[in-house]
């Protein structure tokens, strides 16, 4: 009975007789497995073993036989990595359901697990496994699982069955989150796995078929006993039938290379580098990524090397092994790079659209994201590094810190001034927000309230301690929670200016939304661009998850020119004056359902016909008689000339100026009139603001 991903090389299927140096890790969780019920008595409460040491060193090999093991033993195995499933509670629990097939006895009906919550049909799950079974959980590249620790502590893990063991493997100790409580601590066991020692070392490349002393002398010099390292090093001996020491400044990355030069075949080495830009990768991800098919046979000896290892979604290289590469490839090869990862955006953009209503794909939605080249984020965030914030879905033991940062916030309000630069124009824009506009930000929001109506409508963003950095709100519209927003001052306006027959569009089921409302974004320091980096991009993971998006913020010039570059649109009648019963408040809407989703990912990936396409849509959709369905939005194309709407449309396609010249055989000069007129007509001054303002129709 399958229960848990397994290899599908012969490196794998023979992991365990390679594992060296690991015994007093083997020993600790042999003693918790073989803590079994005895007559009349229990097996103690839920144990939770960590693994943490740096990448590469063998976590997830160790991880892996410890669930070899306790399958032989009868219990029952699961295992999750984080890149698996969606970080969110509906994802999880999906993800665990899956796991979960072929060892809950049968009987269940599928159909009615279906249409309940995944929290549900797991918990039902659970109380169908049999009795004399231990369930053991382990989870795998724990270090990408901050933003959901809450969740699992709160939701998942107070809910295993007695005597449950927990498996953690990442590169960080647990923090405080773990270690505040007690009741957690009491139950956690952290360990952490260390390089191999020279003795180990030795004995796992005489394993190998390393034989002469010099050489693992070598190895040992330049591995320092780090596992994947030695790895790789017996690799490439066997490939060359030596060794050829490296420089001592980065060895693990001198090892990498080495194994790269020395691989025969220089397709494989294409697909490796190909790899190393995919968290997770499969045949047809691979033929898209490079514009090639890629031969079974070929695809089959990448998957059977020692660092690629098979989950869930497909195939991934080991992280380390797929940093260094895909740095190396970036160093060497920027613009190959690029056009790799401009060709992931574009699979998934497919994907999801094919997608669009039918299936969850917010995992997709991310992946898109992970690789796209976006303009309008560039210039926003000026690309600095994402690693030190994630943003966190609120939970039970969370809400008091969200409270507190709110009341906080409230307390001392200041009005936010500074200058930012488009890092590819060299042009300074002003971010002004009066203390007046910050205030009113938040006001009227009853964080409580919400929790109660939707908690996955509340996200923190935390940083790598595990701070507050700001808060967002935006509720999902479902038939759930449609009534209150129609009531709610802020959103009520533009919902209660639809037809019936709008309204009833949005009555959608709660684990699939018809869109959402964007009730609240709020930042302890909007001035950092990290911060505001990570605020752009949940505002894109919402819009890329195809539904229809209504805001309706405090009114400033910055937010209109912040949602208009956004690709939203202003609807006059659902203006309001609700913030303090004197000053007009616009809505803003988006929608980005059907085949609008299609125009959307189309200007946003700088596709060359996605003016025609989203010009084609309109035109479909007028004559379904769909045009202005749920937003209203003007009919910006026909304010244009013929030859400025030709000039708007090669903007669209991402040609630069000089390049519309070409097309069009016209001067230079001539296009920057006809920009100057377009952008005049439609109330901007960029280009990031046009492809939003069009494709956002």
């Amino acid at each position: 009975m399958k229960r848990m991903p397994q290899g599908t090389n012969r490196i794998a299927d023979r992991e365990s007789e390679f594992i060296v140096g690991r015994e007093r890790e083997m020993e600790l969780f042999r003693a918790l497995l073989e803590r079994r019920r005895g007559a009349g008595e229990g097996v103690g409460p839920l144990t939770i073993l960590h693994l943490y040491g740096t990448g590469g060193v063998g976590k997830s090999t160790l991880l892996r036989q410890f669930l070899r093991e306790a399958e032989e033993k009868g219990e029952t195995a699961l295992l999750l990595d984080s890149r698996d499933f969606v970080h969110t509670e509906q994802g999880l629990f999906e993800a665990l359901l899956r796991q979960l097939q072929g060892v809950t006895p049968a009987g269940a009906d599928p159909q009615a697990a279906a249409l309940q919550p995944a929290r549900m049909g797991w918990l039902a799950a659970l109380e169908r496994l049999p009795a004399d079974r231990r369930l053991i959980l382990a989870f795998d590249t724990f270090e990408e699982m901050q933003d959901i620790e809450a969740l699992l502590r709160d939701r998942l893990l107070p809910w295993l069955p007695e005597g449950a063991l927990v498996l953690l493997a990442g590169r960080l100790a647990l923090g405080s989150g773990w270690m505040r409580s007690p009741a957690w601590r009491e139950r956690v066991r952290q360990l952490p796995v260390e390089h191999l020692s020279r003795p180990d070392c030795m004995r796992y490349l005489e394993q190998c078929g390393v034989r002469e002393e010099e050489q693992k002398e070598r190895v040992w010099r330049q591995t320092h006993g780090h596992p994947l390292s030695l790895s790789l090093a017996a690799a490439a001996h066997a490939l060359s039938g030596s060794w050829e020491e490296a420089a001592p400044l980065d060895w693990f990355a001198e090892v990498a290379a080495l194994w790269l030069r020395e691989v025969p075949d220089g397709e494989l080495r294409k697909l490796v580098e190909a790899a190393s830009v995919l968290r997770v990768f499969d045949q047809e991800l691979l033929s898209s990524s490079l514009e090639a098919e890629v031969p079974a046979e070929v695809f089959d000896r990448l998957t059977g090397l020692s660092f690629v290892r098979k989950s869930e979604r497909g195939w991934q290289l080991h992280d380390l092994m797929r940093e260094t590469t895909e740095a190396r490839l970036r160093e060497r090869a920027p613009k190959l790079h690029r056009q790799i990862k401009d060709r992931i955006a574009a699979y998934y953009a497919d994907e999801i659209i094919a997608a669009s209503g039918r299936k969850n794909m917010d995992w997709e939605v991310g992946e898109l994201f992970r690789h796209a080249g976006v303009e309008v984020l560039r210039a926003l965030t000026a690309e600095r590094s994402r690693s030190r914030y994630y943003w966190e879905t609120l939970t039970e033991s969370s809400l008091g810190d969200a409270l507190a940062y709110l009341e906080g916030r409230r307390s001392s309000m200041t009005a936010i001034r500074g200058w930012e630069t488009d890092p590819q124009t060299g042009q300074s824009f002003r971010i002004d927000y009066s203390a007046e506009a910050v205030r009113y930000n938040s006001a009227g929001l009853d964080l409580e309230e919400v929790f109660r109506l939707e908690p996955s409508s509340i996200q923190l963003l935390r940083d790598t301690e595990g701070g507050t950095q700001a808060l967002s709100v935006n509720i999902p519209i479902h038939k759930g929670t449609l009534t209150w927003l129609t009531r709610d001052p802020f959103c009520g306006p533009y919902l209660r200016s639809l037809s019936p027959g709008e309204l009833r569009a949005l009555e959608a089921p709660p684990e699939r939304p018809a869109g959402w409302f964007l009730r609240c974004s709020d930042y302890a320091d909007l001035m950092n661009p990290a911060v505001r980096t990570e605020g752009v991009y949940l505002i894109y993971s919402y819009i890329g998850r195809g539904g229809i998006l209504i805001c309706s913020p405090y009114p400033t010039e910055i937010t209109r020119k912040a949602y208009i570059g956004f690709g939203f649109s202003e609807v006059p009648q659902a203006e309001h004056r609700n913030y303090d019963g004197v000053t007009p408040a616009p809505t803003y809407v988006l929608d980005a359902r059907g085949a609008k989703l299609r125009s959307f990912f189309e200007g946003l990936l700088g596709k060359p016909d996605a003016a025609k396409t989203s010009a084609e849509t309109a035109s479909s959709a007028e004559a379904d008689g769909s045009s202005g369905e749920a937003a209203g939005p003007s009919p910006l194309w026909e304010k244009l000339t013929e030859r400025e709407r030709e000039v708007a449309g090669l903007v669209l396609g991402g040609c630069s100026n000089p390049e519309i010249g070409a097309r069009l055989y016209i001067s230079e000069v001539t296009v920057k009139k006809h920009l100057k007129s377009v952008y005049a007509k439609l109330g901007i001054t960029k280009r990031i603001q046009l492809a939003g303002l069009l494709l956002g129709e």
